[in-house]
């Protein structure tokens, strides 16, 4: 009777230990499936913000390009003539509306950033989605330099146009080589974004 009793009990023991195990498997396997399910959320949501401001990037800097193309001919024209530089002249010959610095939206990235959305990316598309910020973040410094340089009391007071142009026209060629650049950029990151959204 005991070695029965004993039997029965170590089978029950043994029953319960497999319950517990089974709930305790069932219930990290739970929470891992809701984690995962949680994660693509966080990762569809944010590849659905980085589509949108990549895209509204990508039209102001698009918007730009003809501006900055055709007012770096016409200063280098003003620059190269022989006629003395006048503010006069520089106001005849240069179409000047402002310098049109883009600012670039990046509350996706800081977003994606603080909710860690971005580790639930492919490596691949998070790699090239960094690409783009990271350009975009050295163009905005160039820009924010350049302004913060060429537009001080001395030089808007005085009545030669011509080391402000002289200035433009050097800053300009850097914007001529960088806004191609970032297009290009959104032109291949974009579409994978897109990509990875409907998949």
């Amino acid at each position: 009777m005991s070695f029965l009793g004993g039997q029965r009990s170590f089978l029950n023991l043994l029953f319960e230990v497999v319950l517990i195990a089974v709930g305790v498997f069932l219930a990290l396997w739970a929470n891992n499936w809701h984690e995962n399910r949680e994660h693509r959320a966080q990762a569809k949501a944010a590849l659905r913000n980085f589509a949108s401001e990549m895209e509204a990037n990508r039209q102001a800097t698009q918007r730009n390009r003809p501006y900055h193309e055709t007012l770096a001919r016409e200063l280098v024209q003003f620059l190269r003539s022989t006629e003395p530089p006048s503010e006069e002249r520089f106001n005849k010959e240069v179409r000047f509306e402002g310098v049109r610095s883009v600012i670039y939206e990046h509350t996706a990235w800081d977003l994606a950033l603080a909710t860690q959305a971005l580790s639930y990316l492919k490596p691949e598309l998070a790699f090239d989605i960094s690409k783009v910020y990271t350009q975009q973040n050295a163009f905005q410094t160039l820009e924010n330099s350049f302004l913060a340089s060429a537009f001080t009391p001395a030089s808007m007071s005085s009545n030669n146009p011509k080391g402000l142009a002289t200035a433009m026209v050097v800053y300009l060629a850097d914007v001529n080589q960088l806004e191609p650049t970032i297009l290009q950029l959104y032109d291949k990151v974009i579409p994978e974004v897109n990509s990875a959204l409907s998949h």
